[in-house]
Formats: structure tokens, sequence, C-alpha cells
């Protein structure tokens, strides 16, 4: 019992740190912050934050580490090709994706702005890629599947973007079905339509 009341203030401590380092992210910048800032927004001491992280590179790395793994899903594991993915497995990635990126949208519109972490595209980049191929290691990822993945994946983050600067706006079923017509239709005939 002892143990679950520690887990507790662990959990809410660092919950504290994470958004004072959002909100001091915001409003000075990654660069200007330090550790005493972290501490006093977050209402701890300085020795409370190095319990829990090395320094504040340490901090970001975790947070972000720990937001993208969140995006890792895979609603069908037993697909072992790429030509096995249909519409409805990657419209239900899609979705699954964008429902956590919601459920810590503070975190991914603080990354994404022109104050986050630099490097956080790439990352999220990364684990899209995965969670989109299910890490299925295919023999035939040549330069023509390269150029095409990364077209689709930068695409991807830009319309993660473009939701996370008007989430309010649009729905996240909105935009799935938006995603869906553009994955699934071609371009040419979506830009007729218009």
């Amino acid at each position: 019992m002892g143990k679950d009341k520690v887990d507790l203030r662990i959990l809410k401590t660092r919950k504290a740190i994470k958004e004072a380092f959002l909100t001091l992210i915001q409003t000075k910048g990654y660069e200007r912050i330090t550790v005493q800032d972290i501490a006093d927004e977050a209402m701890i001491n300085r020795n409370t934050f190095y319990l829990h992280y090395v320094d504040k590179p340490d901090l970001m790395e975790k947070l972000c580490q720990e937001s993208v793994e969140k995006l890792n899903v895979c609603p069908s594991p037993d697909v072992k090709d790429i030509h096995e993915i249909d519409e409805a497995m990657i419209t239900s990635s899609l979705r699954e994706i964008f429902y956590i990126i919601e459920g810590d949208i503070a975190f991914f519109k603080t990354m994404l702005s022109h104050n986050g972490q630099p490097n956080f595209t790439f990352h999220l980049k990364e684990a899209l890629k995965k969670t989109i191929l299910f890490d299925i290691s295919d023999p035939h990822h040549d330069r023509k599947m390269k150029v095409a993945l990364e077209y689709m994946i930068s695409g991807l983050v830009g319309v993660i973007c473009l939701w996370i600067t008007d989430h309010e706006n649009l729905g996240v079923e909105e935009i799935i079905e938006h995603l869906s017509e553009i994955h699934f239709n071609s371009v040419l005939d979506l830009f007729k339509n218009i």
C-alpha cells in the first residue's frame, strides 16, 4: 500500500515537471529554460527534479520518446507482408494515431511549434513509418518505395501539424475521412473535384 502512494507521488511530480516544461517552452523557448526555471514552475526543488531526470536534455528526450512510443499502434500484428495491408487497417491506424495525439495535444502542439524540439518531427516521422508499415520487413523496399513512403509520411506530419493548430475546428473523424480520400484515391482526381 505504501508503494502505491510513492508511485502516485512520482507520477504527480513527473506530470508537474512535464506541464511546467511545456509552459516554459511556449513562453521562453527551449534554449533559455534552466532546470531552476522548471523546478520553480513545477513548484518543486531542484533536487526533486534530479531524482527524475539527469538534466534538461534528458527530460526532453524522455518526454519525446514516451510520446512517440505511444504512437506505435499496430491493429493487426499478424500482417507479415506489406501487400496484406488494406484500407481498413490504415484507416484504423490513422484514427488511433490521431486520438493518441489528441490525448496529449499540449505536448505535441508544443513540440511541433517553432519553440519546440527541432528533432521531434524526425522522431515523429520514424514512429509513423513503423506504425503505417506495422514493422513489416519487406525485402522489396527499393528507392521507389522509400520515396513514396517519405512522401506519404511527410504529408501526414504536415496534416498533423495543421490539425494541431486548429483541432477545435477539425475533428479526428473529419481528418481521417480526408486522409483516407487522399490515400486511396488519385490526388489528381481530388484536384479535379475541387
